[in-house]
């Protein structure tokens, strides 16, 4: 396997299988597992794929949105802000009701 010097680092150089491997598996891969799987840093895996204009599908980017949305309805961390928000409305409408008596 060939490598490159940069900034007194020897790089690693890409293969044609790597980079065969990361133009079938990254639209649709968690990019750590690709890391994990080439056997390279996730920072590599991101500057090759972006080198490349490699870019995650919509299915599985609305798969990554839909898993967060569960995880944080869960938590109950909705229902939290939206307690917290009325709270905070209901304590100015109070303010504004007594600053109004004071005149």
């Amino acid at each position: 396997m060939s490598t490159k010097k940069a900034k007194g680092k020897v790089a690693k150089l890409w293969t044609k299988a790597e980079i065969a491997t990361l133009r079938k598996e990254y639209p649709k891969t968690d990019t750590k597992q690709l890391a994990k799987k080439l056997k390279r840093t996730l920072e590599a895996v991101r500057f090759q794929a972006k080198k490349r204009r490699l870019k995650k599908t919509k299915s599985y980017m609305e798969s990554l949105y839909s898993a967060a949305r569960k995880t944080t309805t869960k938590k109950g961390t909705a229902k939290r802000t939206v307690k917290r928000t009325a709270k905070k409305t209901v304590k100015k409408t109070a303010k504004k009701k007594v600053s109004r008596k004071r005149r």
